[in-house]
């Protein structure tokens, strides 16, 4: 009688190495670990539940082929699926931009492809996370800082050029820039986990999870956060995907609709 392999014991790497060597059973672990959060990251792209749910198995799917081929994720297992599920999402955007009813008016072939491509494009920030996160964050920072990142990260201003018009001097700019794209990230970060929604004790602690991966937390709450995620499975994995996107950098988006320039 042949032993049944308890596959769950073991980590990431080491599952993705089994599957590549032709186990197929060592997915099965990896898709109970990340399907939630893949989940997630659909519902980001997809018009309703069924179509995230759609990237989702065509996302592990092609994950499954390429390992079971060779290839697949030689790092972080979840970035790789994510990725693949951004792709997919744009791919089916592209496919359902060239359906045109036929009832349709006649719009040129060339303005057409640009126009749409371009506006779903201007929804994703650099193929990893909808740009509808990035404006979430924004909304999130006080207005001074706000401020500093419309001039120097969306109008692409130097500190001298932005100088004058914030009435500081440019070094006060780019000191105000570095913290305010600090400040961008731990909110980016945050916006991730606003479809979560905990419950009990962890209510006060999910909205400061991306400071802790951050290390912006002040001793205290940073000894509050760690003593909870000690006994709780579901921040830790929240934790988890966090540290995971903060190795991605939120790119500010070309232009963030309903913002102030001022």
């Amino acid at each position: 009688m042949t032993a049944t392999v308890d596959y769950t014991r073991h980590g990431d790497a080491d599952l993705v190495a089994f599957v590549r060597a032709g186990t197929v059973g060592a997915f099965g672990p990896l898709y109970e670990r990340h399907v939630t959060a893949a989940t997630r990251r659909a519902r980001y792209f997809a018009r309703c539940s069924a179509e995230a749910d759609a990237l989702v198995s065509d996302g592990f799917m092609q994950v499954l082929e390429a390992l079971l081929a060779g290839g697949g994720p030689t790092e972080s297992f979840s970035a790789y699926l994510w990725r693949t599920i951004t792709n997919l999402a744009f791919a089916r955007s592209r496919k359902l931009a060239r359906e045109v009813p036929t009832e349709a008016p006649p719009v040129d072939d060339a303005d057409r492809g640009h126009v749409r491509q371009e506006s779903f494009l201007d929804l994703a920030i650099e193929g990893v996370v909808d740009r509808a996160l990035v404006v979430r964050a924004f909304a999130r920072l006080p207005g001074t800082s706000q401020q500093v990142l419309w001039y120097t990260e969306v109008l692409n201003m130097s500190p001298a050029e932005a100088a004058p018009i914030l009435e500081i001097a440019p070094g006060a700019v780019a000191a105000r820039a570095h913290r305010a794209r600090d400040d961008l990230r731990t909110a980016w970060l945050a916006a991730h986990v606003d479809t979560v929604r905990p419950a009990g004790r962890c209510k006060a602690i999910v909205d400061e999870l991306g400071g802790w991966v951050r290390q912006t937390l002040r001793t205290r709450r940073r000894s509050a956060v760690e003593q909870h995620l000690g006994g709780c499975l579901r921040c830790r994995k929240l934790v988890a995907e966090l540290a995971t996107l903060n190795a991605i950098p939120p790119a500010m988006p070309a232009r963030i609709h309903g913002a102030r320039s001022a």
